[in-house]
């Protein structure tokens, strides 16, 4: 079996006022957990902090990370990220695609100019090969949004997400107005189509919820750091929520590490995927955060034991 994991913690950034504080203590913790319950040795995590996470050193890192294969379904990989996300505009000056929202994960280096997309973690991860777990835990937002979850002054909670410069903010905002205007007359469109025919009892019976089902129809080919059907992603929210930095059991931390790790520690690393998601909601409802974890994948990976190999 070959496995290796990447784990990559930042509080400090070139500009102070982005400052976070339970990024390194994520790492820290997951690296305890990788020893304690999978057996990971010291050669087999790579971890990168602060002001060492340079966009280029992450770079560097995957680069350590997808390599090395043992192959027949023996290799596992791990990438547990903690620091800022953030959205941008791209145009076509940048990358050749025309205007588009991008989610960005932000290294201590960050720049909006050049910033470290979605678009480019996806090129690194197609590459990996066939019969390769490779799971993604993300404890960052993304979104560009203002319209945040609130939390009371007494969680001393920071928001894991950097406000784009208001040129940006001015872009994001009109093609997320693009957006829904494209989902609205297509989801109008789909909804008369569905219903067209049907008797008043019929109609009745189908169009519940119908609207709601639509619109995530409409979203279900939205662009992914990672290919659901091949891969793991874990991300600590919905793509319009923060994800909490906040003071939990004597320690800052990441509240989406902290929720994993309580779940794998509880269960002493014998769970899967599908149950590792679902205490990790529970835990973080019961702390009183608002944030709602994802998982993407196959559905035959939720069933299958984390960090365990395919073969």
């Amino acid at each position: 079996m070959s496995k290796r994991a990447l784990l990559i913690g930042i509080n400090q950034f070139t500009r102070p006022e982005w400052l976070l504080r339970g990024c390194v203590n994520d790492v820290q913790s997951v690296s305890q957990l990788l020893k304690d319950h999978y057996s990971y040795q010291t050669g087999e995590m790579y971890t990168i902090f602060d002001k060492d996470a340079t966009a280029q050193n992450i770079r560097d890192g995957l680069s350590w990370l997808f390599s090395d294969y043992a192959g027949g379904g023996k290799d596992v990989r791990y990438l547990h990220f903690s620091s800022h996300g953030t959205q941008v505009a791209s145009n076509a000056e940048n990358d050749g695609e025309g205007d588009r929202l991008d989610e960005v994960i932000v290294p201590y280096d960050h720049d909006w100019n050049k910033p470290f997309t979605d678009d480019q973690l996806r090129q690194t991860f197609a590459s990996i090969p066939d019969g390769v777990n490779f799971t993604f835990v993300a404890d960052c937002c993304h979104s560009g949004s203002v319209n945040k979850d609130l939390f009371p002054a007494e969680m001393d909670v920071r928001p894991r997400r950097i406000e784009p410069p208001a040129e940006m903010l001015t872009r994001i905002q009109a093609l997320n107005d693009a957006r829904f205007a494209a989902e609205a007359q297509w989801v109008e469109a789909e909804y008369s189509r569905a219903l067209s025919g049907l008797s008043f009892s019929d109609r009745r019976v189908k169009e519940r919820g119908l609207k709601e089902k639509l619109k995530a129809l409409f979203f279900k080919e939205k662009k992914k750091s990672v290919d659901g059907e091949r891969h793991v992603l874990l991300a600590a929210c919905e793509d319009v929520q923060t994800a909490a930095d906040a003071f939990i059991e004597g320690s800052y931390r990441g509240a989406f590490s902290w929720s994993l790790g309580k779940a794998i520690a509880q269960s002493n690393g014998n769970i899967t995927y599908g149950d590792l998601h679902d205490l990790s909601v529970k835990a973080l409802k019961a702390g009183g955060y608002a944030q709602k974890p994802q998982l993407v994948c196959g559905e035959e990976r939720r069933a299958l034991r984390f960090l365990s190999p395919l073969g």
